[in-house]
């Protein structure tokens, strides 16, 4: 050790000499005096560990620092004295094993994250690619809208066919009935009535949501008129009446606590592209439900008392066998009842089918009707259409606005569609046309009022407030 400091002091004057030609000598000097109190330090420093290391240590401390001195005796030395013998490598076994475990958790949490960033992007809606964003819309929408009018669907049909047994186990007299249908289809007028005096109140009134409301409260009206004119058709919505008020109101009251959002603007060329695609939409929804799902909800209760194989001819088939049941029938509410409960019971596979159906066209809507709209926009986002999940607890005012505003149109529509199919099943039904001709017929009409109510639907949420989301 002590050779240690002379050493490097040595090597360092050894090496100087080149610097002697161009530095000056005495700072050469002082570098060397310096360095060689430095090695000094290091000297006395190593001196005091090894008084107080290890006998093994110490011989380690030894072995180097010959080899810094140059020793050749000192690499054999160290060879003999630093080499390992492992007899047990047994003791190796479980850390090994802990690693390789290790590396295959690690690699499932690189999976996790990387499919937790993937669905985080995915509701956010963050993709860049159309086709990304397209699948970012649908889901989002399905989970939504797709899960809440799927589920209410199926309820509303179950509710539909528990009403119609009902009001018919129990003879219900065509006043009850009367009663029963116009209560559920004035819900609609009343919430929109209300609504436009709270706009009015609030200020927040203006041409766009005036005459929308008007026109849903002129649709509804006369639809409610022709449902009174028709030959039982009033009768027939004791029970449909009140199946589609609870599947509006309830889809509203869970939808004010799950928004979506979106950045399209609504334009009159957008809009009437809208009505014509959901015009269309209804239509096929109709009749997809007619052929492979007729046995559902109020109308498959009317048909409980008929002919066996009138239950699979559709809605018409069903509505012309009850009301001629309805009118022909002398019985006693206990013989009625007897007779009924005897083969009544729901379909349950019908009513989810008619849930998933229903489901699918509102998700398409959600998602084209912004598209349209955004296609006819004078300035389109750059970004594309998008929809984003807005999950909040509502005040009393967004709460007032839900009902008031959006369902108020929304219990409206549902109410003129249903009063508008029920008197053109019985109109056209009276005729003597085959079935399948009814029910074309019936779904054209639902189409034709679809397209006439959608603009009032979308220009009634356009007042001189601030417009969350054009997707209700």
């Amino acid at each position: 050790m002590e050779g240690c400091s002379q050493a490097i002091a040595e090597g360092i004057t050894e090496h100087a000499g080149p610097l002697d030609e161009h530095t000056d000598q005495l700072r050469t000097n002082d570098v060397v005096l310096d360095m060689g109190n430095l090695a000094e330090e290091f000297d006395s420093v190593i001196a005091e560990v090894s008084a107080n290391a290890t006998i093994h240590t110490g011989t380690t401390a030894d072995i180097f620092i010959s080899l810094m001195n140059g020793d050749p005796d000192a690499v054999k030395q160290a060879k003999d004295h630093l080499a390992l013998d492992i007899v047990d490598t047994s003791v190796f076994v479980g850390p090994i094993h802990q690693q390789g475990t290790s590396i295959v958790l690690q690699r499932a949490q690189t999976i996790v994250d990387s499919l937790g960033e993937l669905l985080g992007k995915l509701g956010r809606n963050e993709f860049e690619g159309d086709l990304g964003r397209l699948a970012s819309n649908l889901t989002i929408s399905g989970l939504r809208t797709g899960l809440i009018v799927g589920t209410l669907t199926t309820i509303r049909q179950l509710i539909g066919f528990a009403t119609q047994k009902g009001l018919d186990s129990n003879a219900a007299a065509p006043l009850t009935r009367n009663v029963i249908a116009g209560a559920s289809l004035m819900i609609g007028p009343a919430l929109n009535i209300i609504g436009a005096l709270r706009d009015e109140w609030n200020g927040t009134a203006n041409t766009q949501t005036r005459l929308s409301r008007l026109i849903t409260l002129s649709l509804s009206l006369a639809a409610f008129a022709v449902a009174l004119v028709t030959p039982q058709a009033l009768l027939a919505l004791a029970s449909f009446g009140p199946q589609m008020a609870f599947f509006t109101l309830a889809r509203d009251l869970t939808q004010v606590f799950v928004p979506l959002n979106d950045n399209a603007q609504i334009n009159p060329a957008g809009t009437a592209a809208n009505a014509g695609l959901y015009g269309a939409l209804q239509f096929l929804l109709g009749t997809a439900m007619d052929h492979t799902a007729p046995n559902s909800g109020a109308g498959y209760a009317m048909s409980a008392g008929s002919e066996p194989s009138t239950a699979d001819g559709g809605f018409a088939a069903q509505l012309m066998n009850w009301m001629h049941t309805f009118v022909t029938s002398n019985t006693t509410p206990d013989t009625w009842a007897v007779e009924i409960l005897e083969s009544l019971a729901p379909v349950l596979g019908h009513d989810i089918l008619r849930g998933v159906y229903n489901a699918g066209v509102e998700i398409m809507s959600d998602v084209a009707s912004g598209e349209i709209m955004r296609m006819f926009q004078s300035e389109r986002a750059p970004d594309g259409f998008r929809i984003t999940l807005a999950p909040r607890v509502p005040s009393a005012s967004q709460v007032a606005d839900q009902f008031l505003t959006t369902s108020a149109m929304r219990t409206s529509f549902g109410g003129a569609i249903m009063a508008a199919a029920i008197s053109a099943g019985t109109f056209f039904g009276s005729l003597g046309l085959p079935a399948s001709a009814v029910n074309h017929a019936v779904n054209a009409v639902v189409a034709a009022v679809a397209i006439a109510g959608l603009p009032g639907f979308f220009y009634a949420h356009q007042g001189n407030r601030p417009v969350e989301s054009t997707t209700v």
